[in-house]
């Protein structure tokens, strides 16, 4: 079951209101910042990536809460280093 996190979960979450210093962008401004497609973003929401859903349409992702998810379910990996 796909859970949407709202705006007051988010509050309950964090401890209080989102500060002017926090990014936020779209799923196409998200897909940019990683090269993936927007369609792709939609399959990493499908899977948990943490997002905000506005109406019935409009998703809003804060940067810092998706990109720690991205590295705690997909992690690095460093090819090519010279060693």
């Amino acid at each position: 079951m796909n859970k949407e996190m709202q705006p007051q979960e988010h509050e309950a979450i964090t401890g209080g209101a989102l500060s002017a210093t926090t990014n936020i962008t779209d799923k196409r401004g998200y897909a940019k910042r990683w090269q993936f497609s927007p369609r792709h973003v939609d399959n990493l929401i499908a899977r948990g990536l943490p997002h905000l859903k506005i109406g019935k349409r409009r998703v809003r992702i804060l940067i810092d809460e998706a990109d720690s998810w991205m590295r705690q379910s997909y992690g690095t990996q460093r090819r090519g280093h010279p060693g």
